[in-house]
């Protein structure tokens, strides 16, 4: 199989990410429009999100946090010596291949009680559903696991095209699944589908990296650094997962729809900002090889840039998303068992998660700067604080707002962990965070969602609709635009290569 030519810059792997990004978001919209007629917000579905869970939640976070911590022990011992870079890879894989069979005994065995940790509200009946499907899910952390670190091993490489053009069969394979086995497993068609897709995903990575990595380990792999570094990430994450059951927990004391309601909100909206994502993917890269390059002023600048990046594009988009929810979920969402009422649930949802779509970027940003500087205590410490300010802020909010309150409490936490960031960043002397064109372009966002709104009360429904999502544009445009010239400058500067 002939290998494609590695991406050698942020710009051009951002661009290969995003083109096939585009086109798996937009499969991406039609599988959720397809679940959501197919499945609506029943109870049913309810239980799969929920054993769906921890199956991805527990094994993401060992995944995520040895993915993370690999890039820049990586890189490091590259710049030593290749080989001994290879063999350090296949470490990590056999290594983490180890502890995600381990999870997947632990779901197998022990179902009933994983559940009933995650959602403590449901019925009986429910949780036996729910631990029948975990049952068939004890397989994914394998999964999963092998595409976080294998993905982690493109990245590493700067090989952002084969990176991004293998997940784009994950819903190539993932659709046909669902349409084809709906009618024989209703809701499990969704779990079916789920790790079939990213079966392929990981054989594709496989393919990709093959001449990256060996399996013959042996002396100076430096496998013990890489795990004794996760393990504050590993915690950390496992402190997320406690703000995921609390949320979970209070959740299920709500009438059913509402868990279904949450996760189709924030798959929406990440489904959404694939375009941040995509920048933040390589944009990590390049600040991981500053870092152990020692070049303080660039990995200063590359922070600012990656900032100010997300805030051009992320801050239109989240007055657009808060404004224009409900017709946007009835778009996507509202046919066959998905009605009105699902409409209302899942905007309603996606409007207490609007504010992530700010603040996410910039709190991965800064813990991503943390990570490549092996400095985890800093995210140790937010993590443990995040928890008593969700469970706080979930009780505070779940009888006035419903479901709607855990989302917006969500967004609460993350702002307060965003802001502990960036200040603990500039005591090292790193001030990076555009502070100008942070008011710019947060008073430009609320005057057009002022407009906006006061439009919707004065004109016909159909013009509020085209004459408000075009002035959103404009604003995206006017804010966006020196990413767009670049990505217009940089694919024109590919094809006359080609």
């Amino acid at each position: 199989m002939k290998r494609l030519p590695r991406s050698t810059s942020v710009a051009a792997g951002t661009i290969a990410i995003l083109t096939f990004s585009i086109l798996s978001k937009g499969m991406g919209f039609f599988r959720e429009m397809l679940v959501a007629g197919l499945f609506g917000t029943s109870a049913n579905l309810d239980a799969v999100f929920v054993a769906m869970t921890p199956a991805t939640t527990l094994s993401g976070i060992i995944a995520g946090a040895l993915a993370a911590i690999f890039v820049p022990v990586y890189h490091s011992i590259r710049n030593e010596d290749t080989e001994r870079s290879k063999r350090y890879a296949g470490a990590v894989l056999i290594s983490g291949s180890l502890v995600f069979l381990s999870m997947g005994i632990v779901f197998l065995l022990i179902p009933d009680l994983v559940i009933r940790l995650f959602a403590p509200g449901f019925s009986s009946e429910i949780v036996a559903y729910a631990s029948r499907k975990l049952r068939y899910l004890s397989i994914y952390p394998l999964i999963g696991g092998l595409e976080s670190i294998l993905g982690a091993v493109l990245k590493s490489n700067r090989r952002f095209v084969q990176y991004g053009m293998s997940q784009l069969f994950f819903n190539v394979i993932a659709i046909p699944v669902i349409l084809l086995t709906s009618p024989f497993l209703s809701e499990a068609s969704y779990i079916l589908a789920w790790m079939l897709g990213n079966a392929i995903t990981v054989l594709l990575y496989l393919i990709q990296s093959r001449d990256l990595f060996t399996l013959r380990v042996g002396k100076g792999t430096s496998i013990v650094e890489t795990l004794y570094l996760s393990l504050p990430l590993i915690f950390s994450g496992s402190l997320g997962v406690i703000n995921n059951m609390v949320d979970k927990a209070f959740v299920s004391l709500l009438p059913p729809g509402r868990v279904a309601s949450l996760q189709y909100a924030h798959t929406l909206l990440g489904l959404i900002t694939f375009m941040i994502s995509a920048f933040q993917m390589t944009a990590y890269t390049e600040l991981s090889e500053l870092i152990v390059s020692g070049d303080r002023e660039r990995v200063e600048e590359r922070l600012r840039k990656t900032v100010t990046t997300s805030l051009n594009i992320s801050l239109p988009l989240a007055a657009w998303i808060i404004m224009m929810a409900e017709p946007l979920v009835r778009v996507i969402y509202q046919r066959g068992e998905f009605d009105a009422g699902s409409t209302n649930l899942v905007s309603m949802a996606l409007i207490g998660y609007g504010a992530l779509i700010v603040l996410s970027p910039i709190a991965h940003t800064c813990s991503s700067y943390f990570t490549a500087r092996k400095k985890l205590k800093s995210i140790t410490l937010v993590a443990v604080f995040s928890i008593f300010l969700n469970a706080l802020f979930d009780w505070l909010m779940l009888e006035p707002f419903g479901h709607a309150g855990i989302a917006a409490s969500t967004s609460l936490v993350v702002l307060n962990a965003t802001l502990i960031y960036v200040l603990l960043i500039a005591r090292e002397g790193l001030r990076f965070m555009p502070l100008k064109r942070i008011m710019r372009l947060l008073g430009s966002s609320v005057a057009m969602y002022l407009i906006v709104l006061l439009l919707r009360n004065n004109v016909s429904t159909w013009i509020w609709l085209l004459v408000g999502n075009g002035l959103f544009l404009c604003l995206f445009l006017v804010s966006a635009k020196s990413e767009m010239k670049a990505i217009v400058s940089r694919i024109s500067f590919l094809f006359k290569r080609t």
